[in-house]
């Protein structure tokens, strides 16, 4: 019998190389999540997301995150919502994905504590993201306030979901 200990992971900003593996863990969790191709990635990146994986010890890609300053030129509908909502600066956190066989590890956790670390560097206290109303994704709720995210709003989102606005004072 062979036994193969769990391989390593760790969280670090986007590179080039990752961005494969970054689509393909968007592509296995549609409608879940935002459709991203190569254009769309592109197009975010030049819009100030600031993405950051999960990787093994290979490399791999095994979840990530990505977020936007309020201060960026992202305009989805939830940031226009989230800017009228919020007086002051703020991150967005607008999508966490984890291949399933990685949740539940504290991955999820690793990632809001180093989008805090960047917001707290550039000054801004307050994370906020949106969760899923309808459908209500009762893990997600959960999460977020084991972590004292606190409701502070909803809006209907870009694909149509209804949300509920979470956010949090770092």
């Amino acid at each position: 019998m062979n036994f193969s200990p769990p391989l390593e992971w760790t969280v670090r900003p986007l590179t080039a190389p990752d961005r494969a593996g970054l689509l393909r863990l968007d592509a296995d969790n549609y409608p879940s999540v935002q459709s991203l191709d190569a254009a769309a990635l592109t197009r975010l990146l030049a819009q100030g997301a600031r993405p950051f994986v999960a990787v093994d010890e290979r490399g791999e890609v095994l979840g990530y995150l990505m977020a936007f300053s309020s201060r960026s030129e992202y305009n989805g509908s939830e940031m226009v919502a989230l800017r009228r909502r919020v007086g002051e600066p703020f991150f967005y956190i607008w999508e966490v994905v984890i291949a399933p066989a990685w949740r539940r590890q504290g991955m999820g956790r690793a990632f809001y504590a180093a989008i805090a670390d960047v917001a707290r560097r550039e000054g801004v206290r307050v994370l906020c993201c949106g969760v899923n109303l309808d459908p209500p994704d009762r893990n997600a709720f959960a999460f977020h306030h084991a972590l004292d995210f606190t409701e502070i709003g909803s809006s209907t989102a870009s694909n149509g979901f209804t949300l509920a606005f979470l956010g949090k004072l770092l």
